[in-house]
């Protein structure tokens, strides 16, 4: 299994030349924040797109931020708090596929830079789904499977054909591409309500 970002390098992910490459606002904008009520970030980390899209929901509007790592639970807690945020509620996860949250209670989710270290063998597309309202967005972020002067090794990162691939199987539809920084790509999906609806295939991607 991939190992995990190491929690005593969080530093790294709140770094402000992380924008450059990682904006939160170039890629929360494909979430649609702004008519969602509830949102999840899973793999929230220290907060870096949880607060961000806290600050984008509508009025009403809730982000539960969710990580398996104690210290970046704590971490998102504090920076919730220092940001004078009342609509963000950050939930540790017993595992990967356990997410403390009702079921069908979420309008949209953000897996960002996570999905590389999930363990292959969980059920974390279906608790994705369980989690999802029907008809539910997924917008996930990865490392392109390419060199980079930052990110994981290149042997850990994922083939993007091989994530819409797993996300298809697991009941889910390509919505589309989306541009979220030179590094990575974007993947948008949304849950199926059915399971006589159709499902995409990378023949159908569309701009994000």
């Amino acid at each position: 299994m991939t190992p995990k970002f190491d929690p005593a390098q969080m530093d790294r992910l709140l770094d402000p030349e992380r924008r450059k490459w990682n904006d939160p606002d170039k890629i929360l904008q494909y979430l649609n924040l702004g008519q969602c009520t509830v949102v999840a970030d899973i793999g929230c980390g220290p907060g870096y797109f949880a607060l961000e899209a806290a600050r984008k929901m509508q009025p009403g509007g809730y982000v539960f931020a969710v990580d398996t790592a104690p210290d970046m639970v704590d971490a998102c807690r504090t920076a919730v708090k220092e940001a004078g945020l009342t609509n963000v509620e950050c939930l540790q996860a017993e595992a990967d596929d356990e997410f403390p949250i009702q079921s069908e209670l979420c309008d949209a989710a953000l897996l960002a830079n996570i999905y590389h270290e999930i363990d292959p063998t969980s059920n974390v597309l279906h608790e994705l789904r369980r989690i999802l309202k029907p008809g539910g967005i997924v917008l996930l972020v990865e490392w392109k499977r390419e060199p980079a002067p930052i990110g994981p090794p290149l042997e850990e990162r994922l083939d993007q054909q091989d994530v819409v691939e797993e996300f298809t199987m697991a009941g889910f539809i390509l919505f589309g591409t989306c541009d979220v920084g030179p590094y990575h790509y974007g993947l948008k999906f949304y849950s199926r309500k059915s399971a006589e609806e159709p499902v995409n295939t990378m023949n159908d991607v569309v701009p994000g």
